[in-house]
């Protein structure tokens, strides 16, 4: 039997993917957004809003990772492709860290956090702006293809192995 992730790493898991489609479907999807939340402005308030909650629950999801673990990759797989699961994890997490924070950075009004409360803008260089902007940027297309490969190799493991790599993040059924 594959070893499984707690609920709570299965419950953060699936609430942070669900979230970040939302994030990347806000902007692209904007025109059918706008008339819902208030115009332009209010697609990208609830894009940065759920950013930032993204941003939160990776700081959890990395504690709960290093208090609970992780299941250990089968050891029926190739090094290489355990290399690259390992390495393409390292970098969900790290763009799941960094976009956020990035999409802070550029900012020059405030974000406005749910329409509750206003965080920023940070006083800092133009410089400094451009980079974050050009980070966040360029890397949402690094990011899209991080998922898609999760999710494709997910399905593989489910539909081509069978060996149970999918249900270990898949809630449990009694």
């Amino acid at each position: 039997m594959t070893p499984r992730y707690t609920p709570a790493q299965i419950t953060l898991h699936w609430l942070s993917a669900v979230l970040v489609l939302l994030i990347i479907a806000l902007p692209y999807g904007s025109p059918l957004f706008e008339p819902l939340l208030g115009g332009g402005a209010g697609v990208f308030t609830l894009h940065k809003s759920l950013g930032l909650l993204v941003l939160v629950l990776t700081v959890l999801r990395l504690v709960v990772r290093a208090r609970s673990g992780a299941p250990e990759l089968l050891a029926s797989e190739p090094p290489l492709q355990r290399f690259a699961a390992k390495a393409g994890h390292a970098m969900l997490y790290l763009l799941l860290l960094l976009m956020p924070l990035t999409g802070l950075l550029f900012g020059k009004r405030p974000v406005n956090l749910f329409w509750l409360v206003e965080i920023g803008p940070l006083p800092l260089s133009d410089a400094v702006r451009g980079a974050a902007k050009t980070f966040h940027v360029t890397a949402q297309y690094l990011l899209f293809l991080l998922i898609l490969g999760h999710a494709g190799m997910a399905l593989w493991h489910h539909h081509v192995r069978r060996d149970g790599v999918l249900r270990a993040m898949l809630p449990a059924r009694d």
